[in-house]
């Protein structure tokens, strides 16, 4: 028995441990716990300011009405802008009527061409030609336009057509042009046309139609109401077509296509 007992005393004593290498129990919560990482990700597309909406340019089509009553009241309502301190009155004296429109009869007659060349074939018999006397006159936005509208022109008539702009050209040039050129057709921008028909180097004696062209630029812009060409265009009506009407030789009308 005496040997078994030192046996096991000896066993104990090679499995008791130095106390320097166990630590004691309530050291174990003292050791620090390894803090969250940070993270080096990106932030969410949430966190991101929400991108600013890039405004909309809102569109506006300029539609022309077909009948001579309505052409009337469009034309004056932008005349009435273009003029705002006359009185309705005032107004009345030099507005668009009816009996000014050149009428279609056919919706189908309605573009820009076909008006052209119906008051050239009305006009052949009638009229005698005359140097820098159109028997179409066409009022633009633009030199761009004139050309574009020239271009078009000049298979519907055997004459010269005409292109009145200051871009380019003097007036000077166009003035002796004109005295010495037949024209069937003119196109030109509101100014230039108003300054040729102040000197009457455009003459209004053989005149049929004066077309105003309400093509619309790559900003939307129309003639009858650009900052730039307005003042000029119901210039025209006012001081030159307008008189030129109330002569009974003079057998024009106004379109706006």
């Amino acid at each position: 028995m005496g040997l078994k007992a030192d046996a096991a005393d000896d066993l104990q004593d090679e499995f008791d441990l130095d106390d320097s290498l166990v630590a004691p129990s309530d050291h174990e919560d003292s050791i620090e716990q390894p803090g969250p990482a940070h993270s080096t990700k990106r932030k969410s597309s949430t966190d991101a300011k929400p991108k600013k909406r890039k405004k909309t340019i809102k569109t506006h089509t300029f539609t022309v009405p077909q009948q001579d009553t309505e052409q009337c009241a469009l034309w004056n309502k932008f005349m009435h802008k273009t003029y705002p301190a006359l009185t309705q009155l005032e107004l009345a004296d030099i507005g668009l009527l009816p009996k000014h429109i050149y009428s279609i009869t056919n919706a189908h007659d309605s573009s820009l061409g076909s008006i052209v060349q119906s008051a050239l074939s009305t006009g052949k018999a009638k009229n005698k030609v005359m140097l820098g006397a159109p028997q179409v006159l066409v009022l633009c936005s633009s030199a761009l336009r004139v050309l574009e509208l020239v271009k078009m022109f000049r298979p519907l008539c055997k004459r010269n057509v005409m292109k009145l702009f200051s871009r380019h050209i003097k007036i000077s040039q166009q003035r002796e042009m004109l005295k010495q050129t037949a024209v069937d057709i003119a196109v030109g921008t509101p100014n230039r046309v108003r300054k040729l028909l102040e000197e009457q180097s455009v003459k209004v004696n053989r005149l049929r139609l004066v077309v105003v062209d309400c093509w619309q630029d790559d900003k939307m812009r129309v003639v009858v109401d650009m900052d730039d060409t307005r003042d000029d265009l119901f210039g025209i009506w006012r001081d030159t077509l307008l008189p030129a009407s109330k002569n009974p030789d003079y057998m024009f009308k106004l379109r706006l296509v």
